[in-house]
C-alpha cells in the first residue's frame, strides 16, 4: 500500500501522460449511461446500482453521460464523464493500465487526482483491489466458489472491517449480506418467485393507512395542526417514511421566509418515524424501487413509484376524520413530500381534494 500511496502522490504530474498513453490504445468509443463500467466484483449489486447501458448516441447536454474508449481487446482504457448539471462539460476522467495480471486505474477531476486503484488477478479472476484516494485508503480481497464471487473482505481507513457474502444458485445471484462486527445486513436479495411490485406497494399503502394515525397521535403539537406531512425517502436499507405536523402559526413563520418553506417538513418541530412490522417487505420494495431508478436514471421510474404510493396514502388520509387523533384547523391537510420539495406542487395536486387545493391557492400558500 505504501508504494501505491507514493504513486498516487505523483499522479498530478502524470495526468497528461496517462491521458495520451491510454487514449492511444483506444480503438472505438461508446457512450454509456451513469455509472458506466467497473471491474470489481459486485461493485454495482452491493449498492443497488446497475452497470451503465450503451447508448447509440450522446444524449442532450443536460444529461449525465460517459464516453468509454475500448482497446483492441475490448477492455475499457479511458472513461470520460460529462456532467449534465454543467451543461455537458467534461468533469471526470479515468485511465486504465493493463500489465499482465495487474490493472491500474487512475481517476481525475478538474482539481487533480481523486484515486488510484491497483487490481490483481489470478486465473482470470480479480483477487484483490488496493485503493488510495484523497481522503484515505482501503483494500478489498475477493474469494470465489465454483468461479463465482462468494466473499469480499473490505478494509477502509477509520472504518470497521466488513465482509460481504454472496449466495448463488443456478439462476444467478440470490443475495448479498454484509457483516460488520456482530451485525449483519442484507444488501441485495432476489425477489421470491411471483413477487409483484404493484401488489407489494398496495400492501404497504394499507399498512401506512393504519400506522400513520397512531404515529401522528404521538406527536406533540403546540396547538391545532394545520397540516401533516408524510415524507418519503429511500436508502440502501429500506423504503422509509416519517410524519411531521405543524400549526398555522409555525407554518406562517416559515412561509414568511419562503413560500415553499411553509411546506418543508424538515423545519417542522413535531416529527416521528413510521415503523413497519414487516421490515423485510419494506426493504424489498425499497430495493426494487431503487433498481428501477438504476435501470434508467433519466426516467426515475422507481422514484415515481415511491411518489405515487405516498400520494395515494396522503389522498386517502385527507378523507379521514382526524378529530379523534389531534386538534386540527379548518383547512387541515395531509400531503406527501420528498425532503427536497422537488415534487411539492405535483404532490399537492395529487393528494388534496380540488376544493382544498383551490383554497390554499387563494390564500397565497402555493
Amino acid at each position: 500500500m505504501s508504494d501505491l500511496a507514493a504513486r498516487f502522490a505523483q499522479l498530478a504530474s502524470e495526468h497528461d501522460l496517462r491521458r495520451r498513453t491510454a487514449t492511444a490504445l483506444v480503438r472505438r468509443w461508446e457512450w454509456y449511461t451513469w455509472p458506466g463500467l467497473d471491474l470489481r466484483p459486485l461493485r454495482f449489486e452491493r449498492d443497488l446500482l446497475r452497470a451503465g447501458r450503451r447508448l447509440d448516441a450522446r444524449p442532450p447536454v443536460d444529461r449525465d453521460v460517459l464516453r468509454i474508449g475500448f482497446d483492441a481487446e475490448g477492455r475499457a482504457a479511458v472513461t470520460e464523464e460529462y456532467s449534465g448539471f454543467l451543461h455537458g462539460r467534461l468533469y471526470y476522467e479515468t485511465f486504465v493500465r493493463h500489465d499482465g495480471d495487474v490493472v491500474e486505474t487512475a481517476h481525475f477531476d478538474t482539481d487533480g487526482p481523486i484515486y488510484l486503484h491497483e487490481y490483481r488477478f489470478a486465473d482470470g479472476l480479480m483477487r484483490s483491489a488496493d485503493m488510495v484516494a484523497r481522503r484515505g485508503s482501503g483494500r478489498e480481497a475477493y474469494g470465489y466458489a465454483d468461479g463465482r464471487i462468494s466473499r469480499i473482505e473490505i478494509e477502509h481507513d477509520g472504518r470497521a472491517t466488513s465482509v460481504l457474502t454472496a449466495e448463488h444458485d443456478d439462476r444467478g445471484l440470490v443475495r448479498v449480506v454484509e457483516a460488520i462486527g456482530g451485525r449483519s445486513e442484507v444488501r441485495y436479495e432476489r425477489p421470491p418467485a411471483g413477487f409483484d411490485l404493484d401488489a407489494a406497494c398496495r400492501t404497504i399503502e394499507e399498512t401506512l393507512l393504519a400506522l400513520i394515525p397512531d404515529a401522528v397521535a404521538r406527536l406533540v403539537v403546540d396547538g391545532p395542526a394545520a397540516c401533516v406531512a408524510l415524507s418519503y425517502h429511500r436508502s440502501k436499507d429500506a423504503l422509509s417514511f416519517d410524519v411531521h405536523a405543524a400549526t398555522e402559526d409555525e407554518r406562517a413563520v416559515l412561509a414568511a421566509i419562503d413560500t415553499q418553506a411553509g411546506w418543508s417538513p424538515e423545519d417542522f418541530a413535531a416529527s416521528a418515524h413510521v415503523d413497519f412490522e414487516d421490515a423485510a417487505l419494506a426493504r424489498l420494495v425499497g430495493q426494487e424501487i431503487a433498481l428501477l431508478d438504476a435501470d434508467d436514471p433519466d426516467t426515475a421510474a422507481g422514484s415515481e413509484v415511491c411518489r405515487r404510493l405516498s400520494c395515494a396514502v396522503a389522498g386517502r388520509l385527507n378523507l379521514r376524520d382526524w378529530s379523534d387523533t389531534l386538534p386540527v384547523t379548518g383547512d387541515f391537510v395531509v400531503y406527501a413530500v420528498d425532503l427536497e420539495l422537488v415534487d411539492l406542487e405535483r404532490n399537492l395536486a395529487d393528494c388534496l381534494p380540488p376544493d382544498r387545493l383551490a383554497r390554499l391557492r387563494e390564500r397565497g400558500l402555493l
